[in-house]
């Protein structure tokens, strides 16, 4: 009797474990945003890999990036329910499909091109 009292307890530990982990994996699927969701939950913020680049994304359509130590400045809009953003080196906007999952972001200028991915985070002024 104690034998199976110890193996249903442990069956039963397994499967919330597995639960658990579903639900985690649930939580880290990445849902495209359209336009009006891209602008509610990138505007104003750092997009960031955390230690080399970032980008703020003003609310008056301006950017300021900073890379290694370095600063620039560029301009986005939402065209077409994608992130479009001009740096110095590149003066034609560049427009990115964007997903998210939680605070991750993947963006992506098209289907051939490489994706990135960053975090986006409240805004840091002294980054």
């Amino acid at each position: 009797m104690r034998r199976a009292s110890h193996d249903a307890l442990r069956l039963i530990g397994c499967a919330a474990l597995l639960v658990l982990t579903i639900e985690a994996r649930a939580g880290d699927r990445f849902q495209p945003l359209d336009g009006k969701q891209i602008r509610a939950r990138m505007v104003g913020k750092d997009i960031t890999d955390g230690a080399h680049w970032s980008l703020y994304l003003r609310p008056d359509g301006s950017i300021i990036g900073s890379e290694s130590g370095d600063s620039w400045t560029g301009s986005w809009k939402i065209r077409d329910e994608r992130l479009c953003m001009t740096q110095p080196s590149i003066t034609s906007l560049v427009c990115n499909q964007v997903w998210m999952s939680g605070e991750n972001i993947r963006m992506r200028a098209g289907g051939d091109e490489k994706t990135f991915e960053a975090k986006v985070m409240a805004h840091q002024p002294n980054r």
